[in-house]
């Protein structure tokens, strides 16, 4: 396995129930949950389905989990962001998490499309991490009258093309603990190989939230195994069509990110016009885990003023 940046519904609400959601140093808010449900993707008689939880009133924002994690990653935003007058929705990307393992050809920003439609959303504010922006990039070129603004944090993009070599370089320490993780895998080895993909894209954590990334890592060890389904991109890619958004974008760069990654933000911030960088200091990859408040300060204000005339 090597690194690339290259990545009829049914619905049957459940009853509303109160959730306390912690967010902050040391502050628990109740957070009213509005649903928390399964909904069935795709075709066939038996559709896998995706796991979702939703809460709060307002604005629509949407998070999208990295590739190795699941909704669960977005603990310290769902309380805080359905505090501050959002409707917030998580859910489990297909194959993680709740939602059922994929069988055959599907695709991620088609799987977003049949949720939104099936929860009555017509346009939402799309935050993604890693993969999950990769998601949110393939949704807003297929659907960008659906999308109000886009938060894209150390983000893949489908069809991604390297400069040449000197890109390529920046990988290659990840390329070689790629090939031992699928050493780690063959040998069934999976407690090994979690811990190796967490030394890869697990750093700046605290050792509270390194342990919980690992605990939600190791549910979601299946992701390191071959998938029984293949995902299918936009033709032509996200990459081939950044500057056909035309939105509020802002791109936030861990400082502590692989330099891959950070190289790949960077770069793709002048191709998508009118795009704001933000760089948080001593965040790694998953930045929102790394530093929670930061992430959610800088988030906040994008998305609240997104728009605006004065923006």
């Amino acid at each position: 396995m090597h690194y690339s940046l290259a990545g009829c519904a049914l619905h049957v609400p459940l009853a509303s129930h109160t959730d306390m959601i912690k967010y902050g140093p040391e502050l628990l808010i109740v957070v009213i949950l509005e649903g928390h449900d399964f909904i069935r993707v795709g075709k066939g008689a038996e559709p896998e389905r995706l796991y979702y939880e939703i809460a709060g009133e307002g604005k629509v924002v949407v998070f999208i989990h990295a590739g190795f994690l699941d909704r669960r990653m977005w603990e310290d935003q769902f309380g805080f962001f359905a505090g501050k007058g959002f409707r917030v929705l998580i859910y489990d990307v297909r194959g993680f998490g709740k939602s059922d393992q994929p069988k055959a050809e599907y695709s991620d920003s088609g799987d977003l499309k049949i949720l939104l439609d099936e929860l009555s959303i017509q346009k939402a504010v799309l935050v993604g991490i890693s993969n999950g922006g990769r998601i949110a990039l393939d949704f807003v070129v297929e659907h960008p009258d659906m999308v109000e603004s886009l938060v894209l944090c150390n983000s893949g993009v489908s069809g991604y093309k390297s400069v040449g070599e000197s890109e390529d370089e920046l990988w290659i320490d990840v390329s070689s603990k790629y090939d031992k993780i699928d050493s780690l895998v063959s040998e069934g080895n999976f407690s090994e190989a979690v811990a190796l993909n967490l030394d890869i894209w697990g750093a700046a954590l605290s050792d509270e939230k390194r342990q919980r990334m690992l605990e939600i890592a190791t549910d979601n060890y299946q992701s390191l195994k071959p998938s029984t389904g293949k995902v299918k991109y936009p033709d032509p890619p996200a990459f081939d069509r950044l500057s056909e958004i035309d939105l509020p974008v802002l791109i936030i760069v861990g400082e502590k990110d692989l330099r891959g990654s950070m190289f790949a933000s960077e770069r793709i911030h002048p191709m998508i016009k009118g795009s704001k960088l933000s760089v948080i200091s001593n965040a790694g990859h998953i930045a929102n885990m790394s530093r929670p408040d930061e992430f959610n300060r800088i988030v906040l204000g994008f998305i609240s003023n997104a728009g605006s005339t004065d923006q």
